[in-house]
């Protein structure tokens, strides 16, 4: 109901889903029939599209499939004094943003996970470790050379901790350089 979930429960809205595909109304300030003896419920005058008329240009709509024949049910729309907003563009970005936050804001949750039990790795810790960044899903730290092997085996690990919650496996690679990707040691 414009809400995604990551696989960790963090929501993220994305109200045009809920959009109408199409907006009508009147161009002007009222419509070519308007009756201003005219009134609804609460005493205003009724400047909404009726639904007879919302519903056949919705049905003409949904049946063209080209961009000019859209345009053209518009402009014939517009001729007779309506006004057609098409939110196609809007409810199709939401759908991408939908399927893409969905994958995106687990990945980053992740992150966030991994960066917690590196950080507080009481054997990365005793080994020198420092985590300096992340980067996307990256995370980036630093180690005496001595300690990178060991430092490694461990890191990876818990980056794969993190995901452990997931009903599919995890991996993660690990490079070990002397600078910041630099040529990548390699351990007998």
């Amino acid at each position: 109901y414009g809400f995604v979930d990551t696989l960790w429960g963090r929501k993220r809205r994305l109200p045009n889903i809920q959009l109408d595909p199409y907006e009508f109304e009147y161009i002007g300030d009222a419509p070519k029939d308007f009756d201003p003896l005219a009134f609804d419920d609460f005493g205003e005058e009724d400047f909404e599209v009726d639904e007879e008329t919302r519903q056949k240009y919705t049905n003409l709509l949904n049946r063209t499939y080209n961009w000019k024949g859209k345009q053209s049910i518009i402009a014939r729309a517009k001729d007779e004094g309506i006004a057609i907003k098409d939110n196609g563009e809007f409810i199709a970005e939401a759908t991408r943003q939908c399927v893409n936050s969905r994958i995106q804001g687990s990945a980053a949750d992740q992150t966030k996970i991994a960066m917690i039990l590196v950080g507080n790795d009481e054997k990365l810790k005793e080994l020198g470790f420092r985590l300096l960044l992340a980067v996307h899903d990256e995370l980036i730290g630093e180690c005496p050379k001595e300690n990178a092997k060991e430092v490694s085996e461990r890191f990876a690990q818990l980056m794969v901790d993190a995901a452990k919650d997931l009903s599919v496996p995890s991996k993660c690679d690990i490079v070990v350089t002397d600078c910041w990707y630099g040529e990548p040691l390699q351990f007998n």
